[in-house]
Parts: structure tokens; sequence; C-alpha cells
């Protein structure tokens, strides 16, 4: 079944077709509410309120407008984010960088010390930076998929993405490591 039509069917109120719909996105689900609130509960406690929004209001989903891919994540990132807030998820990420270990999905990310040191330093950016630095390299979503999901333009996108390197890199060339990768083409070498 494509997703076209498990979506025509989870709209008509096939709980089965719905569950098969977002089985595809709750891997980075879960990662995105990780990476936010940095706390494995409370990201639980996350996507399973985002999965129940978005059942209750699926049939004002208009498939014109965006992808349930990005409708979805757009849902997730407004119940993270007001979690986060809420609960004032803020800590550093030490649960994060002293727990992580293989077989996890947060652990997919956090490879070596310069990892922990990047994602220190993600968490020094502003909320809307971190969100479009983990939408974009993390997640691996495009620009225009991003704009849909915050509802900004693609230029708005942009140019948090360039505040946001910037920063980044103004931060991790006093890294002691030397080198931080970001993602293949964005290095910052110290030397």
């Amino acid at each position: 079944m494509t997703e076209h039509e498990e979506l025509i069917k989870a709209q008509s109120g096939d709980h089965h077709a719905f569950n098969s719909l977002l089985r595809h996105y709750l891997p980075s689900a879960y990662q995105v509410a990780f990476m936010i609130l940095r706390e494995r509960a409370v990201a639980d406690d996350a996507v399973q309120e985002a999965l129940i929004r978005t059942y209750k209001s699926i049939h004002r989903f208009n498939p014109e407008i965006a992808s349930f891919k990005t409708w979805f994540h757009q849902i997730l990132l407004h119940v993270t984010w007001k979690m986060a807030k809420r609960k004032r998820f803020f800590s550093p990420w030490k649960e994060l960088l002293d727990n992580s270990s293989e077989g996890q999905p947060e652990y997919v990310y956090l490879q070596g010390e310069n990892q922990k040191e990047l994602y220190q330093t993600i968490r020094k950016l502003s909320k809307k930076h971190q969100t479009v630095i983990i939408l974009y390299y993390m997640q691996e979503f495009s620009v225009s998929e991003i704009a849909s999901i915050l509802t900004v333009s693609e230029g708005t996108i942009k140019s948090r993405l360039h505040y946001a390197r910037g920063e980044l890199k103004n931060e991790l060339m006093s890294s002691p490591h030397g080198e931080i990768s970001l993602k293949e083409g964005w290095t910052w070498n110290k030397n």
C-alpha cells in the first residue's frame, strides 16, 4: 500500500493504516525529541503526545499543502519545544553524553569526543538555530521541508542555517580537538 493510500484510509479512521503510515517516521521522531529534551522518558512522552495530536487531527491534513512527513514533524516539534519550555529541560547534555550506548537511537550521532563537543556547542544555540541544525544535519530534511515544518520561508531557513553555522564555527574553532565535522562538507580545522 502506498503512503497516499495509507493516508486516505487513516483519514477514514483505519487504525492499522494510521500505525503503518507513522512507523516510517517514528525512529526520526524519537531522535528529534531526544535531541531536544535529552531525557528518554520525556522524549517518549513527547512522541506519544504528537501521535495522539496527529491522530486526532489527521482528518484536517491536506496533502496539497505539505507532505505527511512534514506535517507530522511540525506537530512533533511544537509538542517537544512546549514540553521543553514547561519542564525546563535545558540542563547540559550531561546525561546524553554520559549514558549513551550503542544500539540506542540517540547513539547514532554520538561517536567520539568531537561529537560530544559538537552537541555541547549545539546546545548553546538559540531554540531556532538548534531546531534547524537538528532537522537539516541530523534528520537530513531539505530546506524546503524545514520551511514547511516551521511555517517560515525558505530564505528564513537558509538565514538561520547560515547564522547557526557561523556560531558553531566560532565556538568550534577554539576546540582543543582541532577539527570538528558537522556533516560532510562542513569541517572546521583549528590549524
